[in-house]
């Protein structure tokens, strides 16, 4: 019986090691994917939240392929690739969920690729994240370990025959598809897994819905058809005959306004009134003012949107067009043209949220956000690729593609892809446009997008001196306000002028001696302040663009230019990394609540005599519209996915995960919540319109729309 059992035992390792030979890939694999997807998904949104079967069968399938290509090769080879893999899996995890982390969003691996040396400069954040999820990062760490020792101990990774790797593959195939055609044939979604899987809008939905591994699947699939009209988006109400604009009370392309409609009769508002420009009080202003009639024409060029497809040649191109000639134009008002002529400055602020103003730390800033143009419900969403996602926003009016590529960069790719942009535009109007940068020149290729965007760019190493310690060491951050006494007075002689500051006072980490020498420098003005240490170093980081703003107004009231310039000023992004900041600033958690970004923005001349109220949802990608209004530039509003505020056209803040914000209701895609009172076919209506928004934001960038436009324009 001993004997019989010994056998038994002997042959029962004998069949262990032959599958564990012929298998070891695929029973490897496929365990760990599962192990990181389930991991990962609970984490990050929860088991439950009806996404788990296809991320399930992902990871079986990408077990598969794995499985396929470790048991191809002689044994020495398998193993070694087998490792690789591991090794490449896990850090693809744990990248996730660290970039998650600090980041509030994704990684899309092909669209940041080019910029990982820039990673340096954020390393005592990202270790600081890494030791604040120290549990969490073990659990993706041990199986790789565990999987190591397995490769080259148990694991024998013997080779199989042809055949059997070529039936592995047809299984491995058939379920792929199938699960693909599973998902086309129950989609009824705008965002679908399906929508996700084949038009890859979104980075973080694509993780949400399909699983990490899958996401890279169609993020490097997306950047191999970028470029060509495989890569293009789809619209979600193509088909339709008409276009509905469900904030607009259902206008339509057969009611928009011809180009050539001239005035209406409206006026200024006459003093003491309250008056309300769009019927929806979301408008109002108490400055003294004449009747004058008011040109309420369609903000609009005279486009002939055939004669673009032409240039084109391109398919999307022309679905774009066809999109752009249904949107509805935001038309002119009383304040079209009000800064024409005027000298703009325009600031960019690291990491500013406006609950900072809340601490009344802040007296420069809180008069001109106070005192000009004052926007209650203005929002500062947080935008796919940090500061520049940021800077894409307030700068192109558009949001930014989430995932795949980087908006800004991918717009300077295309000559004149920026026409629209301020500077540009300005430039055309006979301003000098300089832009200024207290970091490296070339810090996110800014050193070729800024250019395409209409700056003389001047940043550090390329025009400024990198500000240094008293032992010769750069410090960081560096200073706003050294950046502004080094260049105002030298480019602010030729009139008009256009200044753009990108300031990186405020950037994490917020801590004080080495950890930032703008809080280090400005520690003594917040001492007092009743926050924690976090909040404080945040807060006098964040003084020292008050330092900057403070001496800009002196010195254009030196040069007696305080009543011809308009200071605009707009955060990139909130502490993304700290929002326990943003919420001890506020006095409330905010968690998921949209609320978190609400923020402040300065339009401010000197020349403004009383404030302008101006009640409407907006956020960063209506700044831009609304300032070419202001400067009475020529453009077409259509083309520009942020609407110009001060119009009577209604309001919408958009934000990355497809949360928006109207006038009268708030959807928060997170949460799965509406606030507010909207009937299902206005909801339903509404997401289409937004998906739109989207599509047509990635697809301007992806086609290089704007040149065409451009070409057209003969400019």
């Amino acid at each position: 019986m001993e004997k019989y059992m010994i056998n038994h035992c002997k042959a029962a390792l004998g069949d262990l090691r032959y599958y564990l030979g012929k298998w070891s890939g695929w029973i490897l694999f496929t365990a760990i994917l599962l192990y990181y997807e389930l991991l990962f998904h609970e984490l990050n949104f929860g088991i439950g939240d009806g996404n788990i079967v296809q991320i399930i069968i992902f990871a079986l399938v990408g077990g598969g392929v794995c499985g396929i290509i470790t048991n191809v090769f002689p044994v020495i080879v398998d193993k070694i690739i087998a490792t690789v893999l591991t090794l490449f899996i896990g850090i693809l995890f744990v990248a996730q969920y660290i970039y998650h982390s600090v980041f509030n969003n994704y990684l899309s691996v092909m669209g940041t690729i080019r910029f990982g040396n820039q990673a340096a400069d954020n390393a005592d954040t990202v270790i600081s994240n890494m030791k604040a999820q120290i549990s969490d990062i073990i659990l993706m760490v041990i199986p790789v370990i565990i999987a190591i020792i397995l490769i080259w101990t148990i694991m024998a990774f013997d080779r199989r025959r042809w055949w059997t790797n070529l039936i592995g593959t047809g299984i491995v195939a058939v379920v792929y598809i199938a699960t693909i055609m599973v998902m086309w044939a129950v989609d009824s979604d705008v965002y679908s897994p399906y929508k996700i899987y084949s038009q890859y809008t979104s980075v973080d939905l694509a993780v949400e819905k399909l699983g990490v591994m899958e996401s890279f699947v169609v993020d490097v699939r997306a950047s191999v058809t970028s470029g060509s009209d495989k890569g293009q988006i789809s619209f979600a109400s193509a088909g339709m005959d008409s276009v509905v604009d469900p904030l607009e009370g259902g206008k339509t392309s057969e009611n928009i306004p011809d180009a050539s409609d001239t005035k209406e009769p409206n006026t200024y508002k006459n003093v003491d009134e309250d008056t309300d420009t769009s019927g929806d009080k979301s408008v109002s202003t108490t400055e003294a003012t004449t009747e004058v009639p008011v040109d309420t024409s369609p903000n609009m060029l005279d486009l002939d949107f055939e004669a673009i497809n032409e240039l084109s040649g391109s398919d999307a191109v022309a679905s774009l067009s066809e999109y752009f000639e249904n949107v509805t134009p935001t038309k002119k008002n009383e304040y079209t043209g009000m800064f024409e002529g005027y000298n703009v400055i325009w600031i960019t602020a690291e990491g500013f949220t406006g609950y900072a103003l809340e601490s009344g730390l802040f007296p420069t800033l809180s008069k001109l956000a106070d005192e000009g143009f004052v926007f209650d419900s203005y929002y500062q969403p947080l935008w796919y690729g940090s500061t520049l996602g940021g800077e894409y926003a307030n700068l192109m009016g558009s949001p930014t593609k989430n995932g795949a590529y980087l908006s800004m960069c991918r717009a300077a790719d295309n000559e004149n892809g920026m026409y629209f942009s301020l500077a540009n535009t300005l430039k055309r109007m006979g301003y000098s446009c300089y832009g200024f940068h207290d970091n490296d020149y070339t810090y996110y290729d800014r050193n070729i997008t800024h250019p395409a965007l209409g700056y003389e760019w001047i940043a550090s190493g390329n025009g400024l001196e990198y500000q240094t310690d008293e032992y010769g060491q750069d410090i960081w951050p560096q200073s706003d306000l050294v950046m502004m006494e080094e260049t105002f007075d030298k480019y602010t002689n030729d009139q008009p002028f256009h200044l753009y500051y990108l300031t990186v006072s405020g950037h994490v980490p917020y801590g004080y001696g080495a950890a930032n020498a703008m809080s280090e420098k400005n520690k003594d003005v917040v001492s007092d302040l009743n926050y924690s240490d976090t909040t404080k170093a945040y807060l006098a980081s964040q003084y020292e663009m008050e330092k900057m703003l403070e001496g800009i107004v002196e010195r254009l009231e030196k040069k007696n230019l305080l009543d011809k310039t308009v200071i605009v000023l707009a955060g990139d992004h909130v502490p993304y990394d700290n929002m326990e900041v943003v919420d001890e600033l506020a006095g409330q958690e905010f968690g998921y609540s949209l609320d978190a970004y609400r923020s402040r923005l300065v339009i401010w001349s000197g020349a403004m005599e009383k404030p302008v109220m101006v009640n409407k949802v907006c956020s960063s990608i209506d700044i831009l519209p609304t300032l070419l209004n202001l400067m009475g530039a020529e453009y077409d509003s259509r083309l520009i996915i942020g609407r110009d505020i001060l119009s009577d056209s209604a309001g919408l803040v958009l934000f990355p995960d497809r949360s928006y914000v109207t006038d009268t209701y708030e959807y928060n895609a997170a949460l799965g919540t509406i606030v507010g009172d909207v009937s299902d076919e206005t909801f339903d209506a509404m997401q289409l319109y937004v998906a739109d928004k989207f599509t047509a934001a990635d697809n301007i960038t992806e086609t290089g729309y704007y040149s065409y436009v451009a070409e057209y324009l003969g400019k």
